[in-house]
């Protein structure tokens, strides 16, 4: 007779597609917000977001360049998190964007930073489960 793991109680529980699903689709609304406030059209942002990028004081990158990475990579995050592509690189940089955020640029709002951060780190370390384009192309080597 097989012994069944905790593991696979917990897999039988709350498979791993619906939790990797659901962390993917739960960014996704505070990032597409954030990314839609300071957006102006392509590639432009709002000033807003320029005079923001200033007071970051990110060296070796212009403000400018700082404000349209962030803003128009919280639009490409939203639709690779959308689809579960790459899940492990974005959740990478989710997860060091928070700690950049939470450390550097908005020390006082690190509970928020901290919520995205442990979001990211799971997806980071567990990908975006079954029901992801990573998912199924994993599925497909197997």
């Amino acid at each position: 007779m097989q012994e069944i793991t905790k593991t696979e109680r917990a897999e039988r529980f709350m498979p791993d597609w619906i939790v990797g699903a659901a962390l993917r689709w739960s960014l996704i609304p505070g990032l597409w917000v954030w990314g839609r406030a300071y957006a102006a059209d392509w590639p432009d942002v709002v000033p807003s977001a320029v005079s923001a990028a200033q007071i970051w004081a990110v060296p070796l990158v212009a403000p400018a360049q700082l404000a349209q990475i962030a803003v128009w990579g919280a639009h490409l995050a939203v639709v690779m998190l959308a689809v579960g592509f790459l899940t492990r690189i974005v959740g990478l940089a989710l997860l060091i964007a928070a700690i950049v955020f939470a450390w550097w640029i908005a020390p006082q709002a690190w509970t928020s930073a901290a919520v995205y951060g442990a979001l990211a780190f799971y997806l980071c370390v567990r990908g975006g489960g079954g029901l992801s384009v990573d998912g199924a192309v994993m599925g497909a080597l197997r």
